[in-house]
């Protein structure tokens, strides 16, 4: 499983789908993954939330069992096809790479995934 940026700022956050989010990570504790894009995505708007508590989300993130992805050409270049594809932003379209060349499903809060060719595992709208 792939993790995006949005569902990992809802359990840092402590938004009401953190928990939601926090549970599909623990099922899937030995397989979860996340690009070092969304990585630096998370930290940087961590920072910009709690810049007084960024060391403290790095560590959290670093011993988590999220294992950290950095990105290679291939990555950069399903990337780029997929922002012109979707309607994906910058970290979106590496969650996605990551996701696709890992043949994984994507664990996200946000929509704009809906319409990609990955599996997608988004919260229930009720």
């Amino acid at each position: 499983m792939v993790v995006d940026t949005s569902a990992l700022l809802a359990i840092i956050f402590d938004e009401p789908l953190g928990e939601w989010a926090r549970e599909h990570l623990r099922l899937n504790r030995a397989r979860v993954q996340m690009s070092t894009v969304n990585y630096a995505e998370a930290l940087i708007l961590s920072c910009s939330r709690f810049p007084d508590r960024i060391r403290a989300v790095e560590q959290s993130i670093e011993e988590s069992m999220i294992r950290l992805i950095p990105p290679g050409p291939e990555h950069a270049e399903v990337a780029a096809a997929a922002r012109l594809r979707y309607p994906l932003n910058l970290g979106d379209c590496f969650a996605y790479a990551l996701a696709k060349d890992r043949g994984a499903a994507l664990l996200t809060l946000d929509r704009d995934f809906r319409g990609c060719d990955i599996e997608v595992i988004l919260p229930r709208i009720r």
